[in-house]
């Protein structure tokens, strides 16, 4: 059964240690039926923050702080538990501040739960000129981070597939979308350390979002060159898994086994290349990456078409 409306009795009850440290309750913003509790907004600093209270009707409570940066992203910082005094001292003791962070071109927000093991990310955000990048992270051992890029100007942008991927072996290829890209990035380990690789790769992904965007294309094959071939090989792996099965079959019989040891390299090269493609971001693909070549275009934006998706850029290469 739903819990009942909140009543009179019930708002002041959990607004109480609010209000000893000067929070008013937002009675516009507050849904009694929903059990929610919002409190009227305040300025820390140069952000805008917001606290919001809903009682579960279960005895759990659960407070967020959601802090709006003054370029538009959000963070947002969530505690669970039955006392309202207790979820607003665990919330209180984070700095608004240490949930942004700013760089040359570009702006990060990271969104926490707050639990036993300290805050654990669940969310990171990017923004940059013209693109911005959302980090969802899964609480859930094991599970890749999804990342979804969206177009923000009223220009497209037409980036290589392998964007993201030269950051190195953790990182996916960008999956073109109507209005951005998808991606993944691989995480490891407890949710302490996941949530510490996750801010590692927000902060690294923002700078060369942002240094790549704001240079020309032919930088960034420049820049990235060996990264870049590393990236087609890597894509390569599936497909040279069978060719190097059949070559190995195909030449063990001329090698003496036991006087060979090039007989046992060559044996174990096709399980090595299996294992490899197990250990890939992404599902394996038998395909023929395409190889990276710089584009000669003096900007990464192209204009979008009638539906608003970007055109592609002239040449082939812009999608490389």
């Amino acid at each position: 059964m739903n819990a009942p409306p909140l009543t009179h009795h019930d708002i002041l009850a959990l607004a109480e240690p609010f209000a000893r440290r000067g929070r008013r309750v937002d009675l516009a913003a507050s849904d009694r039926i929903a059990r929610r509790v919002v409190f009227q907004e305040m300025q820390r600093g140069a952000l805008r923050e917001v606290l919001q209270l809903d009682d579960l009707g279960t005895g759990t409570r659960q407070l967020t702080r959601t802090l709006t940066h003054p370029g538009g992203l959000q963070a947002t910082l969530e505690a669970m538990g039955p006392s309202p005094q207790e979820l607003l001292d665990r919330i209180e003791a984070v700095a608004p501040d240490s949930q942004f962070s700013e760089g040359e071109g570009f702006v990060v927000a990271r969104s926490y739960a707050a639990s036993g093991v300290g805050q654990v990310l669940r969310l990171g955000l990017v923004q940059v000129d013209g693109l911005k990048l959302a980090m969802t992270i899964s609480p859930v051992s094991g599970v890749s981070a999804d990342i979804v890029l969206t177009e923000t100007a009223e220009h497209g942008l037409a980036l290589p597939e392998d964007t993201l991927a030269v950051l190195g072996w953790d990182w996916a290829r960008l999956i073109r979308q109507k209005d951005g890209w998808k991606s993944k990035l691989r995480l490891r380990g407890r949710p302490d350390r996941r949530t510490r690789t996750a801010e590692s790769a927000l902060a690294r992904a923002a700078s060369h979002l942002a240094r790549t965007l704001s240079e020309p294309p032919s930088r960034y094959h420049e820049q990235n060159l060996k990264a870049r071939y590393g990236v087609v090989l890597r894509r390569s792996i599936p497909l040279l898994t069978p060719i190097a099965l059949v070559i190995t079959v195909l030449s063990l019989p001329r090698f003496d086994v036991e006087a060979s040891p090039l007989w046992w390299l060559m044996y174990h090269v096709p399980t090595v290349l299996i294992a490899l493609s197990f250990l890939l971001q992404e599902l394996p693909q038998f395909e023929i990456p395409p190889w990276p070549r710089p584009r000669r275009d003096s900007s990464w934006r192209v204009p979008r078409d009638a539906s608003g998706a970007a055109g592609r850029s002239p040449g082939r290469a812009a999608a490389r």
